[in-house]
């Protein structure tokens, strides 16, 4: 299995957590929403490193 650069993984994590940051805020979307979201992003990047 491919490892992932550790600048990539930084990309990632700090998306993430800028999305968790804005929900935070607004409480707009809901823990399966948010999860959903994340997932979305984590297969975004892998499909561009693959």
């Amino acid at each position: 299995m491919a490892q992932l650069s550790e600048d990539k993984m930084r990309v990632i994590i700090f998306e993430i957590l800028d999305m968790e940051r804005k929900n935070l805020r607004s409480k707009a979307k809901t823990d399966q929403r948010m999860a959903e979201e994340i997932q979305k992003v984590i297969i975004e990047h892998l499909k561009m490193r693959f």
